[in-house]
C-alpha cells in the first residue's frame, strides 16, 4: 500500500516536471501532475489485479484522455497541455532502453521479444487516445456546464 502512494506521488511530480519542461502555463500545473497521478494510479491498479501491461496501458490512456478532455474544457485550453504531460507516465521508456540496450549487445531473441511489448505498448496508447478524442462533447460534465452557462449569458 505504501508502495502504491509513493508511486502515485511519484507520478504526480514526475508529470509537474515534464510540464515544466514542456513550459506549460503554471497555472496548470497542478492540473497536469493530477492527471498524470490519476493515470499512473489506474495503470498500477490493472497491474496489482491482471498484471496485463499492454490492457493497463489501454484503460490508462482511456482514463488520461477523459480527463484531460474534462480539464480541457473546464479551463477552457488545449487538450494536450494536459494529455502530453499525463501520459508521460506510460510512455515504455524503460522497454525502450532494454530493447536498444539487447539489439546491441546481440541478444536478437530477447530484444525481439522486449521490442514487441513495447510496440504493443505504443499501440494501446495510441489507439486509447483515438478513442477518446473521438468521443462526442457530450460526453464531459465541463461540456455541459459550459453550454449551461452560455444559456444563461444569452438571457
Amino acid at each position: 500500500m505504501v508502495n502504491l502512494v509513493l508511486q502515485v506521488i511519484a507520478g504526480f511530480l514526475g508529470t509537474i516536471s515534464f510540464a515544466i519542461l514542456f513550459e506549460v502555463p503554471r497555472r496548470y500545473y497542478i492540473y497536469c501532475g493530477v492527471i498524470g497521478a490519476c493515470g499512473w494510479f489506474i495503470y498500477l491498479l490493472i497491474m496489482h489485479f491482471l498484471v496485463a501491461p499492454v490492457m493497463a496501458t489501454f484503460i490508462a490512456s482511456l482514463v488520461l484522455i477523459y480527463l484531460s478532455r474534462e480539464a480541457s474544457f473546464a479551463l477552457k485550453a488545449p487538450v494536450t497541455i494536459f494529455l502530453i504531460c499525463g501520459i508521460f507516465c506510460l510512455v515504455p521508456g524503460m522497454g525502450i532502453y532494454n530493447f536498444t540496450y539487447s539489439f546491441f549487445i546481440g541478444n536478437s531473441i530477447e530484444a525481439a521479444q522486449i521490442g514487441v511489448q513495447v510496440l504493443k505498448i505504443a499501440i494501446a496508447i495510441a489507439v486509447g487516445i483515438t478513442i477518446g478524442y473521438e468521443l462526442s462533447p457530450r460526453f464531459f460534465y465541463s461540456y455541459h456546464k459550459m453550454q449551461k452557462n452560455r444559456l444563461v449569458e444569452e438571457k
